[in-house]
């Protein structure tokens, strides 16, 4: 065997190894990428959850969310302050949720069923006021959404807000049946 037969057959056996290798890292990217897009998935539904749970667990401040949405204007000034408290706590949820859909961490299908959610809450009477007051604290492309996107969008005709309402322009009606 040759010189020229050893550095032919070391250099075939570290192609071979650099193949391998590369194989190798794209799996651990792949498997990478799935446990990132869990972790993201399970973090919005964690923060949504943590949300929904909280407000369950204070009748007295849901009722006052309940108030808010339907009838915003009419909330006393601490009722208002807790109101907006609420749901500054929700729109921040759904701009870390927004995020992992746009760097691609969070499903589209995942993130189309918290959109729906939010369409609902922001496209409320109260979740307009709220907007309009304090949309500005918000990151700009996440500004942009809600007021091109997601205001825009049709609520979903099934669509009641913890009861609240139907529609914007429900408020008042007892539509909690």
């Amino acid at each position: 065997m040759t010189l020229e037969d050893i550095y032919f057959i070391a250099s075939t056996f570290a192609a071979f190894s650099v193949v391998v290798s590369l194989i190798f890292v794209g799996l651990q990217v792949r498997q990478s990428t799935a446990a990132t897009r869990a972790a993201a998935a399970q973090a919005v539904h964690s923060n949504f959850s943590t949300w929904y749970t909280s407000l369950q667990n204070q009748p007295d401040v849901l009722a006052i969310t309940i108030k808010g949405f339907r009838e915003y204007q009419r909330l006393t000034e601490i009722e208002k302050a807790q109101f907006i408290t609420v749901f500054m706590s929700f729109s921040l949820y759904h701009q870390d949720a927004f995020f992992k859909w746009k760097d691609g961490s969070l499903s589209p299908e995942l993130w189309r069923g918290w959109e729906s959610v939010s369409m609902n809450l922001f496209s409320n009477t109260g979740g307009k006021e709220f907007w309009d007051g304090r949309g500005y604290m918000f990151s700009q492309s996440f500004q942009n959404y809600i007021d091109t996107d997601l205001m825009k969008q049709d609520m979903h005709p099934k669509s009641k807000p913890f009861g609240a309402s139907r529609n914007p322009g429900a408020e008042g009606k007892n539509d909690d049946a």
